[in-house]
């Protein structure tokens, strides 16, 4: 099969859609189908994927999407594709699946963060957003026909389509998968044992893990609130940490930390490609996102072994209802919050979530992914 993949851009480094997009990739190519990523900028290589920069220049970001857009049609017109799959909304692809969530629920998550009396300038700001009404105005002509496929990442996305549009037929959820090193207990273990010691823990002080780089949208102060809350309350919690990894540029958050008297006990690490030796330093992933169509994090947590905290908001959080961790309302839900630290902190409470975690490990794969994702383009091209 010769199967297109559309994204803006292309550079796995950057984690989130990016990383998924390429391991989707990676995985069709190793199972023998031809697979082209089309992309604004690529700064990667993918083995057997081959990766197409398009001419997207312009003056403006709405002028450079417009003629990257522009680009990708022409392309896929005078080329004999089977799937052009598009991870951004594209007119004349065949199978739509916004790894991002859709745009109104991303324009709900905007407000949802923001307090009640920003929210009216939130609004008044949004017609001068010209590339966000770009993909807007785009995404609505791509759902609105009827042949193109809607993939969703999770159930929350499905709710989108048909809360936002109400489009129901055609539309699929392929959950979302993602790839962890194939590495034994022991090399985990030392992974752990050297990153804890770095950090200056014993095996007994709990460590909290957020990874992310978008820190206002994933809920990053209000983690740091959080955390000091839960280590301040009740008796000092040791030699406990959260370390937040992702971000070079952290000065306001270090000053927040501090505020809350927290300032030696919040680690900031910058982004790195080591990421699994803090998974395997942490005893619990906490992600307090204002939206997440279906978190990498959250999933390659829970692959690894290691329960998490997440919102509501999180498309991932139908996992950790599954026993694998806790979901909260809100990053604001604070008591609750706090509540699930305590237990995920006790290592006799938290052993059951840790076996929940490695009970659904092989369900969240890439592999599976591509599995589900092939039955798609089968159904898309009439094949039993």
């Amino acid at each position: 099969m010769k199967i297109a993949l559309v994204i803006e851009r292309m550079d796995p480094r950057r984690g989130g859609r990016e990383t998924s997009t390429a391991q989707m990739a990676c995985e069709l190519a190793r199972r023998g189908h031809a697979v082209t990523v089309l992309c604004r900028r690529g700064a990667w290589s993918g083995g057997n994927v081959t990766v197409r920069p398009l001419t997207s220049g312009g003056l403006s970001r709405v002028g450079r999407r417009r003629r990257f857009v522009t680009a990708a049609q022409e392309h896929i017109l005078a080329t004999p594709y089977d799937i052009v799959h598009a991870t951004l909304p594209l007119p004349g692809a065949n199978v739509y699946q916004p790894r991002g969530g859709t745009i109104p629920a991303q324009l709900a998550a905007s407000l949802r963060r923001r307090s009640v009396l920003l929210r009216p300038l939130v609004h008044l700001a949004r017609p001068l957003n010209r590339s966000r009404l770009l993909l807007g105005r785009l995404e609505r002509q791509v759902v609105a026909d009827d042949n193109v496929l809607c993939l969703a990442v999770s159930a929350m996305v499905a709710e989108e389509f048909a809360r936002y549009y109400r489009r129901t037929e055609h539309v699929r959820v392929v959950f979302n998968g993602v790839e962890v090193p194939a590495i034994d207990a022991g090399q985990a273990a030392a992974w752990r044992g050297e990153t804890r010691s770095h950090l200056c823990v014993g095996e007994g002080d709990a460590v909290f893990l957020t990874v992310a780089t978008n820190f206002p949208l994933k809920g990053v102060a209000e983690a740091i609130e959080s955390f000091a809350r839960w280590y301040h309350g009740r008796s000092r919690r040791a030699e406990a940490k959260l370390v937040v990894v992702g971000r070079a540029l952290v000065e306001a958050y270090h000053r927040h930390a501090a505020l809350r008297g927290v300032g030696a006990a919040v680690v900031f690490v910058p982004p790195t490609e080591d990421i699994f030796r803090w998974y395997a330093a942490a005893d619990a992933c906490l992600l307090l996102s204002w939206y997440d169509p279906c978190s990498r994090v959250v999933l390659e947590a829970t692959r690894w072994g290691i329960p998490s905290i997440t919102t509501a908001f999180n498309g991932a959080a139908a996992v950790l209802r599954r026993g694998a961790g806790h979901v909260v309302p809100s990053p604001r839900a604070k008591a609750a919050i706090v509540g699930a630290m305590d237990e995920l902190a006790d290592p006799v409470r938290r052993a059951p979530f840790v076996a929940a975690c490695r009970g659904l490990a092989g369900e969240l794969s890439m592999s599976r992914h591509v599995d589900q994702l092939l039955a798609a383009y089968g159904q898309l091209l009439g094949q039993s």
